[in-house]
């Protein structure tokens, strides 16, 4: 637990992310954080008191995923590297999973995933029709979509990230099937991250979410044999947050007026503050939720009283102060 002063309640955190209102910037990495599981290991109710002010599931695909081969998930000097594969049970199996976590106070952005238009259109129209004819009360507070266009760790997934064609085709399927909000996610393992941008918003995205994690490998020190069960993974932590700001900053200075989500490598709540002053809207977390329970609320908190001592009266007031001459 953090032995920082309790947050001042009179800084206003509060963030408007395009039509979504979040009580304050921070949001979860898709894939860091199982709200059930996190549900069973709290002592209250967590879905009253989920610590983040969005939740953003991990990646759902139309059909279910094993994922890849183990070793799957490995440290390395200043972060992580995972392969895990995008493992989910489909669709259909995650939607009959949605009662159980219907009470989850705070907003949901679903992540979605696929090989094809089709196969990411499929998730989305199947959700839509589910929460067209579910009751009140019976599945959580779905605001929109974040499209995982960028995992490195699977077949399909940074190659369309990577083109910005393939990008456009993907947001321009997604869009027919939604009207809800629309993020894509995008890939860092590329020459100019505007350029995917472009076309994602081209196409119809309401909104950026960057960077996802950086294609790497780790040996095995005694056979000399690449470690991971799927020889690469993705890089996340520490490690890559200097290159994620950079991404971040070229992304809000190409499209001032769109709303971001930054990532990568947030540990601390000035980390959160260095993204939210290189343009981003709000923050995800991710490689943080692995190391305490409790760094949700840490790094809140250590947030708010950053905004507070630099005397900005809301967090709005620092986001893009990097970018200016």
């Amino acid at each position: 637990m953090s032995d920082r002063r309790p947050p001042a309640p009179e800084t206003d955190l509060s963030v408007r992310l395009g039509p979504v209102e979040l009580a304050h910037p921070l949001v979860d990495a898709s894939g860091t954080l199982d709200v059930l599981e996190y549900a069973r290991r709290y002592d209250g109710d967590y879905l009253a008191d989920f610590p983040y002010a969005a939740y953003v599931p991990k990646t759902v695909t139309a059909d279910p995923r094993t994922g890849n081969p183990p070793p799957r998930v490995t440290e390395t000097p200043s972060g992580v590297i995972n392969a895990i594969g995008l493992e989910n049970p489909g669709v259909h199996a995650w939607i009959a999973q949605l009662g159980e976590w219907a009470a989850l106070r705070a907003p949901v952005l679903v992540s979605v995933g696929g090989n094809s238009p089709e196969q990411y259109a499929a998730v989305i129209s199947a959700l839509e029709a589910h929460l067209a004819a579910a009751p009140p009360g019976t599945v959580p507070d779905v605001r929109g979509y974040e499209l995982n266009v960028s995992c490195p760790n699977v077949v399909g997934g940074l190659q369309i990230g990577a083109d910005p064609a393939a990008t456009a085709e993907v947001v321009g399927a997604c869009r027919a099937a939604t009207a809800r909000f629309l993020l894509t996610k995008l890939t860092p393992n590329v020459r100019d991250v505007t350029e995917a941008g472009a076309a994602a918003l081209g196409a119809g995205a309401d909104g950026l979410s960057l960077v996802n994690t950086f294609k790497a490998m780790v040996l095995d020190r005694d056979t000399l044999r690449p470690f991971l069960g799927n020889r690469t993974g993705g890089l996340c932590g520490p490690a890559i947050k200097p290159i994620a700001l950079r991404m971040v900053a070229e992304v809000a200075r190409a499209f001032p007026d769109t709303p971001l989500v930054g990532m990568g490598g947030v540990m601390t709540g000035l980390d959160a503050l260095e993204f939210i002053a290189c343009g981003a809207t709000a923050v995800a977390v991710g490689a943080a939720n692995f190391t305490s329970f409790e760094a949700p609320q840490r790094i809140l908190a250590e947030l708010r009283d950053e905004v507070a001592a630099r005397g900005f009266g809301t967090v709005g007031e620092a986001r893009g102060i990097a970018l200016r001459a």
